[in-house]
């Protein structure tokens, strides 16, 4: 399945292509959002065959795609896993941070969501973000995510298939 929107399209990986994965994870810029947390997030390749039995084949409770550019140039992720508090399924987009700022994750997250809403045929989205990750509370927004609710850590956003244009 390959979705294209704007200056990106979404291409699910072979297990090889989860270097890429790892190579995102461990970038401390592109991680930066998650400090709090831990920052980077090791992925080492003796857990890319769970990742991809779970992630990528065929589980409806899990959705996952790499972005690239339209030179074919890797620039992030995107995907989704259904979670059991929330009653929905939870994003997550991350893009290699020398690549924000050119529309990837906006035009990205529109074939994402197109995918999930018409495709999955979803009711609702959330995302968990952190609160002071205010480039992605941004993004949400002028997608038509609402804030839910907001503490000091985590800002639950949502967006609700009836919403999405």
């Amino acid at each position: 399945m390959k979705r294209t929107y704007g200056n990106v399209y979404l291409k699910r990986p072979t297990i090889e292509e989860l270097a890429l994965t790892e190579m995102l994870l461990a970038d401390p810029e592109t991680m930066a959002f998650n400090n709090k947390w831990g920052g980077t997030v090791p992925f080492p390749q003796s857990s890319w065959q769970a990742f991809y039995d779970r992630y990528l084949s065929g589980d409806p409770h899990h959705e996952y795609f790499h972005i690239y550019n339209l030179d074919h140039v890797f620039v992030g992720e995107v995907s989704t896993r259904y979670d059991d508090t929330y009653e929905s399924f939870v994003l997550n987009i991350k893009i290699l941070h020398r690549y924000r700022g050119n529309h990837h994750g906006h035009n990205a997250l529109h074939a994402f969501l197109d995918w999930m809403f018409n495709e999955r045929d979803i009711e609702r989205i959330v995302d968990d973000v952190a609160s002071d990750n205010q480039g992605a509370i941004v993004l949400l927004k002028q997608i038509g995510f609402r804030i839910v609710e907001s503490t000091d850590d985590v800002t639950l956003m949502e967006l609700l298939r009836r919403d999405w244009t």
